[in-house]
């Protein structure tokens, strides 16, 4: 399990890493941070199973940061640590469902129960939705469509490159497919399987559920309903007959969904498709000829390593694994390891180590191998002025990629880059002509744009997908950008 601890004081931030034995209580791994503002840009790629949080700390106070967690995970434990026995306080740790209220001192047999007692609770609730994921495939009594005359079923499983928006995207789904339900003669469940991931189940009398005449005319359907704002991937389970073996589907999809590793996003697979082992031995002499390709600084044989390494792992149709995820990382660590012998005489970059695995969280073979290849760019580059412009590239890349997050900061993108804000901003500016913040305006504007030339959706809807909470600020910046509000641009859009 993972956790993370939130404390502004160094000694009892530094003493509880050290003198709590994690292993023990069932933590893998473990982040620090030292306010709210950190705290949030940590857990932007690490996703805790806890957090360990100071209620009192300079700026948004550890209450404000749990409940924008709760919000972010519903599943987080939380475990608050305060030298202020104050009731609004204690009244906040019960809203929101605290494990435990420690006060300082901290003693280290509380803290220690307080995380068996998180670590339990976490593992419970996830039992939980497992069992009611479980049932929901296995007990048609707990169907709430009419499976009387329904002989044949097909699960889906649909999986999402973003954890926001769930709910939004289903009802998408539900409405998108409701005319190609009906003229197929199907019947459709949804359920939101966990932050990612959404179930459906298809059932009809006879005949086949999507099948191979049907099956274009479905993903083309499916990419017209979810759009390129989203990424997605598409498992289908087998078609079985009776409603005893949906559960057979539904264990197919969840072994089609690691076909997103070689297919990527924005696809679909079907268990018809796949083909192979997906199985693969590793040669792990590629990290040492990549290795041998960096510091000979020969660039191409370097990419030329990566890419045949990717298409090996694409044609042979390999599941993504510990053992993949190991050579990437050893590929990685080539790279950063070139980058700091570079810069290790050179302090004005202020570059700043992180402990964050770059590929934590990412799904598909071709965004690891993209990933290198941009880092690779950047370390062969030659003079200020180039290694500034593929700095800049990574940072409006990553805007691009996450101008819906409102809480997105030049702290955050100071991070990615391993630089400090103050040198990041300087170099920005000076490359791009512009400030970060005018950059970030731009962006979210034109995607603003984009979004209302959807007739359904709303100018403040708008606003908070394109990472502005408040929809009279947007307003204004969205007037002083374009010279018209977001209603009067709407209708312009109506009368072209």
């Amino acid at each position: 399990m993972k956790i993370i601890i939130v404390e502004d004081e160094t000694i009892i931030r530094n003493g509880l890493v050290k003198h709590i034995k994690w292993e023990s209580l069932g933590i893998k791994e473990l982040r620090v941070a030292a306010n709210t503002q950190e705290a949030l840009a940590i857990c932007e790629s690490y996703v805790p199973d806890i957090v360990v949080s100071d209620i009192s700390m300079p700026g948004e106070n550890g209450i404000v940061l749990c409940r924008k967690l709760r919000k972010l995970f519903p599943e987080i434990e939380i475990i608050f640590v305060t030298g202020y026995a104050d009731k609004e306080y204690l009244k906040a740790a019960i809203d929101l469902h605290a494990v435990r209220y420690v006060e300082k001192p901290i003693n280290r047999k509380d803290i220690s129960e307080a995380v068996q007692e998180a670590v339990s609770r976490y593992q419970k609730t996830m039992e939980h939705k497992e069992a009611q994921l479980h049932t929901l495939f296995i007990d048609s009594a707990s169907f709430p469509i009419d499976l009387r005359g329904k002989n044949v079923f097909r699960v889906g499983i649909l999986q999402l490159g973003q954890r926001e928006g769930l709910a939004e995207v289903k009802q998408k789904l539900t409405e998108g497919l409701d005319g190609w339900l009906r003229k197929y003669g199907l019947a459709m469940l949804t359920e939101i399987s966990d932050p990612t991931m959404i179930s459906f189940l298809l059932g009809r009398e006879e005949g086949q559920i999507v099948g191979a005449s049907a099956r274009k005319e479905y993903v083309q359907l499916m990419e017209q309903i979810l759009g390129e704002e989203i990424r997605w991937f598409l498992a289908m389970g087998s078609q079985v007959e009776g409603a005893e073996h949906i559960t057979d589907s539904w264990q197919a999809a969840r072994q089609v969904k690691k076909a997103l590793a070689y297919l990527g996003w924005n696809h679909a697979a079907f268990p018809e498709e796949l083909q192979g082992s997906h199985g693969f031995e590793m040669d792990m002499s590629v990290v040492e000829r990549f290795a041998e390709a960096v510091s000979g600084k020969k660039e191409d044989a370097a990419v030329e390593l990566l890419n045949n390494f990717a298409q090996e792992l694409e044609r042979k149709q390999v599941f993504l694994n510990a053992d993949v995820r190991h050579v990437y990382y050893a590929l990685n660590l080539v790279i950063k390891q070139a980058e700091l012998a570079l810069r290790v005489n050179d302090k004005s970059h202020g570059v700043e180590e992180s402990g964050e695995d770059p590929f934590e969280h990412v799904a598909a073979f071709a965004e690891m191998n993209q990933y290198l290849q941009s880092r690779l760019a950047g370390l062969f580059e030659d003079g200020e002025a180039q290694k500034s412009t593929y700095v800049v590239k990574r940072v409006m890349d990553y805007i691009w990629e996450n101008y819906s997050d409102s809480s997105l900061s030049i702290k955050m993108l100071a991070d990615h880059v391993y630089l400090t804000p103050t040198y990041l901003s300087n170099v920005f500016k000076k490359s791009a002509g512009l400030t970060i913040g005018q950059y970030m305006v731009d962006v979210r504007i034109d995607k603003a744009k984009r979004l209302m030339k959807e007739p359904q959706l709303k100018f403040y809807q708008v606003a908070s997908m394109v990472g502005y909470e408040d929809a009279n600020y947007f307003a204004k910046i969205f007037k002083k950008k374009t010279n018209m509000t977001p209603s009067e641009y709407k209708e312009s859009l109506s009368v072209r």
